[in-house]
């Protein structure tokens, strides 16, 4: 029989909250606020996050873990990125109280007051049963490994699923501003995308399963995959956005993953039109998944793309494609249409079009990138 078996779940949560309240084993830390209550998330959720400890600023003010301070408020835009919100999962810390340095700011906890509070630990993860852990930074990783030993280093497995006490362990870099030292916005966004491309907030780990496409050829002639992924990507971190607009992005994408990577990650073609590069196959695989994964409206007669009722796409892009589409959106998610098209105009391919058709020649029969190259290359091919 585990631990408090006899009582109900939401029974346990508030004695072991109360007993949390009482708690005076660490002289410096006993006056502090003792985070751990009901606004730490979902008991019922199959992911739990660790974090370091509650800020002066943030949570040992408003006894909410991960909010009202800087770091809170990059730790939301993460979670926010991907979907998830608050109430979705559990969040707690190596130790539930803020400590703090001889001059009243946020310091660092002692081994002596993680180990202390790791018995708190142990019973969160023991009355929460997570299937997935996601420990955030050293601190939290470490902590862990006094509940079951493991080898892991935060910088060797960031991003990466692993087994653990019966479980799955998820490390990621702290949110806050120090850590941004050695993890930059760009990979830790593309971290939690790794996070949800690999774990679901109520069942846990996905498996790994044949795409249902597969049973039914026709169809995945017309869904382009890696296309359908990298629009889910771009609405769910703007909620909506332009064709116009949608367009220009994917092809920032291609052609940045083409300087980077070696190919496009959609491997379409984009041909010239006079308002900038466009998808031919676009339009074919946006019909065949509007209404379900997407929706189509028209504002001031344009047409503007939004998620659909089941817009989730599931995430099979690796790292390095991943990192790309943040990328872009670091770069150019803030630009208007008209921006947008500036910059769109402003690339090699595109400039390098504009100079052929001053010179008088009709460029409408080099694609913008075709094949993996880009207009350039390929007219370069042409006249060989």
């Amino acid at each position: 029989m585990s631990k408090f078996e006899s009582f109900s779940k939401e029974k346990r949560f508030e004695d072991l909250s109360k007993a949390v309240q009482h708690c005076n084993i660490c002289s410096r830390l006993s006056c502090r606020t003792k985070v751990l209550t009901r606004s730490n998330g979902n008991i019922d959720t199959r992911v739990l996050f660790v974090a370091e400890a509650p800020g002066r600023l943030g949570a040992d003010r408003t006894g909410i873990p991960l909010h009202g301070d800087r770091t809170g408020d990059f730790f939301e835009s993460l979670i926010g990125n991907i979907g998830w919100t608050r109430e979705q999962f559990f969040i707690t810390n190596a130790i539930l109280c803020n400590p703090r340095d001889e001059k009243g700011n946020n310091g660092t906890p002692t081994k002596e007051e993680i180990f202390n509070c790791n018995l708190y630990l142990d019973m969160v993860i023991e009355l929460i049963q997570p299937q997935v852990i996601v420990p955030l930074g050293k601190t939290a990783l470490d902590s862990l490994s006094l509940i079951c030993p493991h080898n892991l280093t935060l910088r060797e497995n960031v991003g990466k699923l692993k087994p653990w006490y019966g479980r799955y362990l998820f490390p990621l870099y702290h949110p806050g501003p120090r850590a941004l030292l050695h993890r930059s916005i760009a990979k830790q966004r593309s971290d939690y995308m790794l996070l949800a491309k690999h774990v679901d907030l109520q069942t846990g780990v996905k498996l790994q399963k044949k795409s249902k496409l597969a049973a039914y050829p026709d169809l995945a002639k017309i869904i382009n995959l890696p296309l359908c992924e990298m629009i889910s990507i771009f609405l769910r971190q703007f909620g909506e956005v332009s064709l116009f607009k949608l367009t220009k992005l994917l092809y920032l994408t291609d052609l940045m993953a083409l300087k980077q990577l070696g190919s496009t990650l959609s491997g379409e073609i984009y041909l010239r039109r006079q308002e900038g590069p466009w998808l031919p196959n676009l339009t074919k695989t946006m019909n065949a998944i509007k209404g379900d994964k997407i929706l189509v409206t028209r504002k001031r007669e344009s047409p503007y793309i939004s998620l659909g009722p089941s817009g989730n796409v599931k995430i099979t892009l690796n790292e390095e494609a991943l990192s790309v589409i943040i990328n872009v959106i670091e770069r150019y998610g803030k630009m208007n249409d008209a921006q947008i098209k500036t910059a769109t105009y402003l690339t090699e391919p595109m400039k390098y079009i504009l100079r052929q058709e001053k010179l008088g020649r009709d460029m409408r029969k080099v694609p913008v990138i075709y094949k993996d190259k880009n207009a350039i290359d390929l007219d370069a091919s042409a006249k060989c």
